[in-house]
């Protein structure tokens, strides 16, 4: 009898022992799920979904509709992060959906949502010009989201809005832009950054330090805001292009405190930037390793992409962007940061569902060689083709702002030019006239009026996308970052002065010129001459032959060449190409002997003459 007690007291406490466990287990709950919603009949047809949340130890995910599967499920460590698989089929009707977790302590939802696929937007071509704006210092078009607005200090918020940008496109719109850049909108942290160092205090004004890859920053305004941005500068003729940061996060990130895996960040060693190694097959693999995956600095922890879960994650996050937006093109940042077999199977992601689309990676380098072994159409000696359509073209940028403030002589572009063969595709480089993390033009040893507009004539002439920085077009001055981005405040032609409404009306002329001549948007360069003081080249088609010649010297020149150098034979008369902004025509031209064996010019002091040649009767019919 004591035996049988002593069992069933056992037994009893057995049950109470699983019973109160059960109960005391923690229910699951969910914080945040990426991504939020995707589309029926889109490429990627099984999304890899991220929950934050708390108590997904053991859990199991099932789905509410029997025709969207649910499979690799997969928990962190910490229980703090779920990963599943959902197959959308392509005929999934449209609406909310939801996922349930089960675990030992409970159940909880995932909500999530199908959408129809949108039309695919229009991409980025070498029909357009780029206009860079960073949002922060724009325009302020909102005033309720002014939070923590400082505009004595160059490193806290100022102001600037989305809806600052929607209230000035049609200033975009009347420079000639056809596509607008701008600076990363993902949410940043509101908190302030304080320390002891000049540089303090400081804000995530920027936009380089997302703490979450889903959300429109608040003191730029809502997704609404943002959607509204798109829709509006489309209907003017203005693409939008988002700036997207892959290769880190901000210090800030609730993944710092709590990463979604062990693996999702590299363990912190400082980056020695020894970029050259990312080129060369010689290279040490510890320089490889450290520029791949060290970190900028302590505040910019670098994701691991060779973690299939995080280049999973961001290839979905930038189709996300494009199908929730509708933009038009991605700068992705710092891309030689993370691996070329990362960037191959990004690029291939983002033209499987939308072909030709335009990426452009910033190859901070003024090596030719560098940035062309980045750009896609071929492998590498690695075997890697990275598929990036576009790089940015730094050592031609440098060179022009040297030649035309007097530190190289004018034949140095040419010397850069003369490298356009190590490129799989030039015309499809990415030409910058300036931006965010450089010096602006006017703000260079040795700069003037004069020569600013041959370096903006110069980039607008020059093969490949040209890309504009926002206040240049009126001569705005600022030195290292952060005086480099100054408030744009000269939207109001009235409150120009003679020598900024000058050049704003240079870079509409240019611009309008560019958009009306198809040669100097795709045409091949040919060297015509270049010397201590003239660069002159060809912009040639089948259909149409420029001739450009830039003086960069304080002196007057003339120059004569030879008919055939220029394809002028039998040609009398030529034409300035350069648009005359009443008219929306080119102001006239000569008509020289055609029997001449030469062609002379005189050439005024820093001055580019445009022309294209052909016969009185031709030209007048164009």
């Amino acid at each position: 009898m004591m035996a049988m007690t002593a069992m069933k007291y056992v037994q009893g406490l057995v049950w109470l022992l699983i019973f109160g466990a059960a109960v005391l287990a923690q229910a699951p709950s969910v914080e945040k799920v990426e991504p939020p919603n995707w589309w029926a009949g889109h490429s990627v047809d099984t999304v890899r979904v991220l929950v934050r949340g708390r108590a997904f130890a053991d859990a199991r995910v099932t789905s509410e509709d029997a025709g969207i599967a649910v499979s690799n499920v997969r928990v962190n460590s910490r229980g703090s992060y779920l990963f599943f698989d959902i197959k959308i089929p392509g005929n999934a009707r449209p609406g909310a959906r939801a996922f349930t977790v089960t675990t030992p302590g409970g159940k909880v939802m995932v909500p999530f949502e199908v959408l129809p696929l949108p039309k695919a937007p229009q991409t980025i071509t070498n029909d357009d010009v780029i206009y860079l704006i960073m949002t922060d210092r724009f325009a302020d078009g909102d005033a309720s989201n002014n939070k923590n607005v400082d505009k004595a200090n160059p490193r806290m918020w100022h102001g600037g809005d989305l809806r600052g940008v929607i209230d000035h496109l049609g200033y975009i719109k009347g420079l000639g832009a056809t596509a607008i850049w701008l600076t990363p909108w993902y949410d940043n942290s509101d908190e302030i950054t304080t320390c002891d160092k000049p540089w303090c205090p400081m804000a995530s004004y920027h936009g380089y330090g997302a703490i979450d890859y889903y959300g429109v920053e608040n003191h730029f305004g809502t997704m609404a805001d943002l959607t509204e941005l798109v829709r509006k500068a489309n209907a003017l003729g203005i693409k939008v292009i988002q700036d997207q940061v892959a290769n880190h996060v901000g210090y800030r990130h609730p993944w710092i405190k709590d990463p979604p895996l062990e693996t999702w960040f590299t363990p912190f060693t400082q980056n020695k930037f020894n970029n050259s190694s990312l080129l060369s097959p010689n290279a040490s693999p510890v320089d490889v390793e450290n520029t791949l995956k060290g970190w900028f600095d302590f505040s910019l922890p670098d994701l691991d992409q060779t973690e299939p879960e995080v280049a999973r994650y961001e290839i979905q996050n930038a189709l996300w962007w494009i199908a929730a937006t509708g933009i038009s093109g991605i700068r992705q940042d710092t891309i030689q940061y993370m691996p070329r077999k990362f960037i191959r199977d990004w690029s291939a992601a983002i033209h499987k569902q939308y072909p030709g689309y335009y990426m452009v990676g910033e190859v901070f380098e003024e090596d030719a060689a560098q940035t062309a072994f980045f750009q896609g159409g071929r492998a590498g000696w690695d075997g890697v083709d990275t598929g990036l359509p576009s790089v940015f073209d730094f050592k031609l940028w440098r060179t022009s702002q040297e030649v035309f403030t007097g530190k190289k002589p004018a034949r140095a572009l040419r010397d850069v030019l003369k490298y356009d063969g190590l490129y799989h595709d030039i015309n499809r480089v990415t030409v910058l006239a300036n931006n965010h993390d450089t010096d602006r033009f006017m703000s260079l040893t040795g700069a003037d009026k004069a020569s600013a507009k041959l370096h903006m004539a110069f980039v607008l002439a020059a093969r490949g996308i040209p890309q504009l920085y926002y206040g240049e077009e009126v001569l705005m001055k600022g030195g290292h970052d952060p005086e480099n981005r100054g408030d744009m405040t000269k939207f109001d032609r009235s409150s120009l002065i003679a020598d900024e409404q000058d050049m704003l009306n240079w870079t509409r002329r240019w611009i309008a010129t560019r958009l009306q001549q198809p040669a100097m948007r795709t045409g091949r360069t040919i060297d015509v001459l270049f010397n201590e003081s003239v660069y002159a080249f060809r912009r040639v088609t089948a259909a149409d032959d420029l001739l450009f010649i830039f003086n960069s010297s304080e002196k007057p020149q003339t120059v004569s060449f030879d008919r055939k150098e220029i394809n002028a034979v039998d040609m009398g008369c030529y034409f300035d190409i350069l648009i005359d902004l009443k008219t929306d025509m080119s102001p006239g031209g000569r008509c020289p002997d055609a029997g001449s064996s030469k062609v002379e010019f005189l050439l005024e002091p820093k001055s580019v003459t445009a022309v294209k040649f052909g016969n009185l009767s031709v030209l007048k019919a164009k």
